[in-house]
């Protein structure tokens, strides 16, 4: 598939990473835009996704279909979560921490040190903010790895955040004219659907990628100037594996 098409199933999004996250308010970023910052930050990683998220629904259709309906309800971000730290942590869900000390401490609330350990806290946060959750688990993968996002990502997530926007603007206008409120109705139901589709892709990716890494951790390299997983199907290039044991960490890298 050529890069124009899928510029156009995203609604012309663009590929490529924003220079930098704005920030909000006077107490800088924002929950949302602290994570985004950091994806951000992964850029320029030396390795890739076993799979990209525009190939991933062929490759795990089933799994990606389960990821989009479990995801509103916060069991994907609770399953994906789990196997993460169960992965790619020394003590697995003992390593657990609310949003893995990606989001500061917000107004009174030291999100870093909540419920450390815990499985409660851990369904807490999956089914309190399902989606947030979801990418915290991804991004918790992607820090372990290396890994960095390839550009249909971007446009994923643009498009996205495009529709929520828009749904958020029509709701508010709807309410001053009543003639508007079929629409935002309507308009609200795709940015929904939609959303729930990306979450689907990234449950799927995240599912994959840990299949890959059964029998030992597994880091493909990224080419430059070789588009990423662009065949779907296509073998990776495998550079370097590392065996998990009980005790120790994944590489010298992960124990950072």
């Amino acid at each position: 598939r050529t890069a124009r098409s899928d510029a156009a199933m995203c609604f012309f999004c663009p590929d490529t990473p924003p220079d930098k996250v704005q920030a909000l308010g006077k107490g800088g970023l924002g929950t949302r835009g602290q994570a985004n910052e950091h994806m951000l930050g992964h850029a320029n990683d030396p390795h890739q996704f076993a799979i990209g998220m525009k190939h991933v629904c062929q490759a795990e259709p089933g799994c990606c279909i389960l990821s989009g309906i479990g995801a509103p309800c916060g069991f994907t971000a609770c399953w994906a979560r789990k196997a993460v730290l169960e992965k790619y942590e020394q003590n697995g869900l003992d390593d657990f921490v609310c949003f893995q000390r990606y989001i500061p401490k917000c107004c009174c609330i030291d999100f870093t040190n909540q419920c450390p350990g815990g499985t409660c806290g851990l369904i807490l946060e999956g089914c309190c903010c399902p989606i947030f959750s979801l990418s915290i688990a991804r991004i918790h993968m992607m820090d372990r790895k290396n890994l960095r996002p390839d550009p249909c990502d971007y446009q994923l997530i643009h498009c996205s955040n495009a529709l929520q926007c828009l749904s958020c603007i029509v709701s508010i206008v709807a309410i001053f004219v009543e003639e508007l409120e079929e629409i935002a109705q309507i308009i609200d139901l795709i940015a929904d659907l939609f959303t729930c589709s990306v979450a689907g892709c990234m449950g799927a990716q995240v599912h994959h990628e840990i299949k890959n890494d059964a029998n030992g951790i597994v880091y493909v390299d990224v080419v430059e100037g070789v588009p990423i997983n662009d065949t779907p199907g296509s073998p990776p290039v495998v550079t370097a594996y590392a065996t998990r044991v009980d005790g120790a960490p994944l590489s010298d890298e992960m124990a950072r």
